[in-house]
């Protein structure tokens, strides 16, 4: 019984995390994980790896408290100015590790290079965060989701946050177990919803981007062939907000092998209408 609390409350604490993919109508990281060449699967290393060369952080891996760990080891004692970019490449993860690392890339004014992948988190939090973006040759940015995500479902679909929520409490919970989760999941998100206000607002940026094609937008969209969330064209992201960002492939950035492989494309006006 007490596992299967510690389970509840778990879930409750990391839903806008864990459940992101399911919530959003897309596949989970396991159901992908089978499909991933190897520099995908490495940008999913747990702890990521980071290291520190002459004026450039490099991060691989996801965001979670042992990555964090990591993170905070190896940028102990930079100050700004002494490094101008971070180069990484990351599947995303835990949404307030991600805005640890986002508000740290902010504080130091750096330049944010994909290499080869920032999806979720790194998208929602990382990518944003950087004075100027650069998009390596095949690399791509792409969303699924952010904390407010639930909110959101429950607004379209018409129904209330706890009936939504449901779906992610085992079949076998007690009345006051449940009750525990929603109590849990309500405090947790009063503040992190908060916290990722702020982020945003710091950035002088509307979080559109990161969350209007939730749900099953995407699986409704003609030449949908399962892809694992969204994505932009360099101009398109310009118009959300995220300018300075630069595409070192030949050719459209959206036109890119893994842009089409895993990212459906929508417009700036697609994206803000989905949210009137």
């Amino acid at each position: 019984m007490g596992r299967l609390i510690h389970g509840i409350n778990k879930c409750a604490r990391k839903a806008l995390m864990l459940c992101t993919m399911v919530a959003a109508g897309i596949a989970s990281p396991a159901a992908i994980a089978d499909k991933h060449p190897p520099d995908i699967e490495r940008a999913r290393a747990e702890p990521a790896q980071v290291r520190v060369q002459g004026d450039t952080v490099y991060y691989t891996g996801n965001f979670s408290e042992a990555s964090t760990q990591s993170f905070e080891a190896a940028v102990a004692g930079i100050r700004r100015g002494q490094v101008t970019r971070l180069v990484i490449s990351s599947g995303g993860g835990d949404t307030v590790a991600g805005r640890h690392v986002g508000r740290w890339v902010r504080d130091m004014g750096l330049v944010v290079e994909v290499d080869v992948i920032c999806f979720s988190s790194c998208a929602d939090y990382i990518f944003p965060a950087g004075r100027a973006r650069v998009i390596r040759t095949d690399a791509f940015v792409g969303w699924h989701g952010n904390e407010r995500q639930f909110q959101l479902l429950a607004a379209r679909q018409g129904v209330s946050l706890e009936a939504l929520l449901g779906q992610y409490v085992p079949k076998d919970a007690t009345p006051e177990q449940r009750a525990a989760f929603f109590r849990d999941f309500a405090e947790t998100t009063k503040v992190t919803l908060q916290d990722e206000a702020d982020f945003y607002a710091k950035l002088g940026l509307n979080d559109a981007f990161a969350v209007c094609a939730v749900g099953d937008v995407l699986e409704k969209r003609p030449g949908y062939a399962g892809q694992i969330g969204w994505g932009f064209s360099l101009a398109d992201m310009a118009r959300l907000g995220l300018t300075n960002t630069v595409y070192l492939g030949d050719g459209a950035y959206q036109d890119s092998a893994r842009f089409r492989k895993y990212l459906v494309p929508i417009s700036a006006d697609e994206c803000l209408a989905m949210l009137r």
